[in-house]
């Protein structure tokens, strides 16, 4: 055996058979290969693509996915009987709030359907999910014009079923986070 250290930089040709083009260099970092790079650059260029693409669609069919909503709730609450209608997007409130969306609410003026003289101009409605149970169920809030939370009304049976379980604490948390969202 040999006490000779291999040279750093060699001229030797490859042993694919190729002519070498000047003397090869070790590589500091023998992990970060250029192929390596490349796919891991490839890989992160698809996720940031899928992600752009999921926001620009996000954004642009947000006055679709409000106009089935509306729908949805307004099909609820002529269910329950109720005489108020959610009319459209809040444009009183300016901060959007992380757990809904303020809606305006009007009177039915549907046939068969009959309104409500005590009903109070600038009522808003706040669409969100319920926590509780460990489910979810989608709620809406009714909030009259000086900012109190009215009542909460849920939007399908099996909210109607735990709303009624709820504690009183519960809802009270419901009920501050929604009026200090407003203001």
């Amino acid at each position: 055996m040999s006490d000779e250290k291999k040279p750093v930089l060699s001229a030797e040709p490859e042993e694919t058979g190729q002519k070498a083009n000047g003397p090869k260099v070790a590589h500091p970092f023998p992990v970060l290969d250029s192929v390596v790079v490349r796919d891991t650059l490839k890989l992160f260029g698809w996720i940031v693509s899928i992600l752009v693409i999921g926001g620009v669609c996000w954004t642009l069919t947000q006055p679709v996915r409000t106009r089935f909503l509306i729908r949805a709730v307004n099909r609820v609450l002529e269910q329950y009987g109720d005489f108020r209608r959610v009319d459209e997007l809040s444009s009183s409130i300016v901060g959007a709030s992380l757990i809904g969306s303020w809606y305006t609410m009007t009177e039915a003026r549907q046939p068969g359907i009959m309104p409500n003289e005590n009903f109070p101009y600038g009522t808003k409605a706040f669409i969100f999910s319920f926590v509780a149970e460990g489910t979810f169920f989608p709620c809406a809030a009714v909030v009259d014009p000086v900012g109190k939370v009215q009542e909460f009304i849920p939007l399908n049976t099996h909210g109607k079923k735990i709303l009624t379980r709820i504690s009183p604490g519960i809802l009270r948390i419901y009920t501050r986070r929604i009026e200090g969202s407003e203001s």
